[in-house]
């Protein structure tokens, strides 16, 4: 694989993030003391470094020798960096344009590279570009970039890492099904339940934005929506042993009822784009740090 430069990306690029190996030690460290385990909201900083490592364990990959903790999905775009601040001149910047817990933002390539939590950024471009499409997504990115209303949907954060179960018998929606109906038809289900939470995200958009999700309604909006494979063969997922549940253990799941919910398009996570048919892998920038 092609080791890049700042200068080698485009607009338009896609990012996908490889995170550092789990570390028992901090997600521990994380946790909150006895006396404020009541606090549902001291448990936030543990439960949301769990959810970083979910969403690559559920969603492995095709290649399990060569796996990766792909969590994150940004785009390379170029939008005003002094947005915001009072006086100051317009300056469109090439930037990482991406969801995280502030809302939509922008960060260089360089201080990312030094962060925590990166250990590769791996750059997909999109397949016979025509003339305009730099135009065309400049202008989408800074139509979310520049809507400083729309927040971080935790919520979606979460539902990515039911959706990487939905793509797996593994992931056992699936294998539950398969015991009251055929494979046909434990399919059929699945798809309906996609389409349910794809239906929801067409009218409301502004609520799901997550990594992956602003980056595919990017390229939705621009006219350049990418195909997803939604249903994938069975794998063996990436968690980690002490995570992982005896055979013989029962597990209670709740009942939870899907409210009122278009998501092959826009609902994806960020290893579903970098497989996506429409995209090519570029290369990758390694830490810095």
């Amino acid at each position: 694989m092609r080791k890049l430069e700042e200068s080698d990306l485009q607009v338009g690029d896609i990012l996908i993030f490889e995170n550092e190996d789990f570390s028992y030690l901090k997600f521990y460290s994380l946790l909150p003391s006895w006396e404020d385990s009541g606090d549902k909201e001291k448990w936030m900083p543990a439960a949301f470094y769990l959810l970083l490592y979910m969403i690559p364990w559920f969603d492995p990959g095709d290649d399990p020798k060569n796996y990766k903790n792909i969590y994150h999905a940004a785009i390379w775009g170029n939008v005003d960096v002094n947005r915001g601040k009072m006086g100051a001149p317009v300056e469109n910047l090439n930037r990482i344009v991406q969801a995280g817990t502030h809302g939509i933002g922008q960060a260089s390539m360089d201080s990312t590279l030094k962060g925590p939590g990166v250990k590769n950024i791996y750059v997909y471009r999109r397949k016979g570009n025509p003339s305009d499409f730099e135009t065309l997504i400049t202008n989408e990115t800074r139509a979310f970039y520049n809507d400083t209303s729309i927040p971080y949907a935790y919520k979606t954060a979460w539902l990515l890492a039911v959706i990487c179960t939905l793509r797996y018998p593994d992931g056992k929606l699936k294998e539950l099904l398969l015991n009251y109906m055929p494979a046909y038809a434990a399919d059929m289900m699945i798809l309906i339940i996609q389409d349910w939470i794809n239906d929801y995200n067409a009218h409301h958009e502004k609520e799901m934005v997550v990594c992956s999700t602003l980056v595919s309604m990017i390229y939705k909006n621009a006219g350049f929506e990418l195909d997803v494979e939604v249903l994938k063969e069975s794998k063996s997922l990436a968690i980690p042993q002490p995570f992982k549940i005896d055979q013989n253990e029962t597990v209670t799941v709740p009942s939870i009822e899907l409210k009122g919910v278009d998501a092959k398009g826009t609902i994806v996570t960020p290893r579903q784009l970098s497989e996506s048919r429409d995209v090519e892998e570029v290369g990758y920038l390694p830490f810095k740090g």
